[in-house]
């Protein structure tokens, strides 16, 4: 009996030390961001990462290192100033996260765009 339950008891202790290993390292890689839609519904003072689709208004002014652009997702649009070097990929119809603040003047003023890789496997581009 006291031998079963020594091995219950290791048992229980490595599942335990696997799970907080599974649990740490995947929760400080998983990085959040709120569509165009839930942005404009949620009232927010701080940084924010905001993700849509690059609309075709894309206008280039500094030697291309300012850019204003709209981001779009299924049911709303945001006005995106940024000023810095852009993805490679960047382009309309490419889908974006932007991370910065939104102003009190409407415009979402970014500090990083990352352009996100499109999927081999999907055919439809991101419109949530």
């Amino acid at each position: 009996m006291m031998a079963g339950l020594r091995w219950v008891a290791l048992f229980a202790v490595v599942a335990a030390c696997v799970g907080y290993l599974v649990y740490s390292s995947t929760g400080g890689s998983a990085e959040y961001y709120l569509t165009v839609s839930e942005l404009r519904s949620h009232a927010t003072s701080g940084d924010v990462r905001v993700a849509g689709v690059v609309q075709p208004d894309v206008l280039r002014s500094d030697g291309g290192l300012k850019v204003q652009f709209t981001e779009r997702d299924a049911t709303a649009a945001l006005l995106v100033d940024y000023s810095g070097t852009l993805p490679d990929i960047f382009r309309p119809g490419v889908t974006v996260v932007a991370e910065g603040r939104l102003g009190s003047d409407g415009v979402f003023h970014a500090r990083t765009v990352l352009a996100k890789c499109p999927s081999r496997f999907s055919t439809k581009p991101y419109t949530q």
